[in-house]
């Protein structure tokens, strides 16, 4: 099972726990709101920290390829320079 999967399933079982908690607490006979409100805070949390270090990879990633294409950009401009200054020698002759 790789990681995206895990990560998957495991939010998927807070995110069960979670909707039990708060229907045991809304039907009655339940944990106190304090311990209801700590189960749905661990479950946002952890959702919210599982989808942060996503948009976290995904932005090095993104910085990375921009990164490298502009490093392409900058070859292709001092091999431009060279090529005109190449063409002003052969006017100047």
């Amino acid at each position: 099972m790789d990681k995206q999967t895990l990560n998957l399933v495991v939010t998927w079982i807070i995110v069960i726990i979670v909707a039990i908690t708060v229907f045991w607490y809304a039907f009655g006979n339940s944990p106190t709101f304090e311990q209801s409100l700590i189960v749905f805070m661990l479950g946002l949390f952890s959702t919210f920290g599982k989808e942060y270090y996503s948009f976290k990879q995904n932005t090095i990633l993104s910085f990375n390829k921009v990164s490298n294409d502009i490093s392409h950009i900058k070859r292709d401009i001092s091999e431009i320079r060279m090529g005109i200054t190449e063409i002003k020698e052969i006017l100047k002759k």
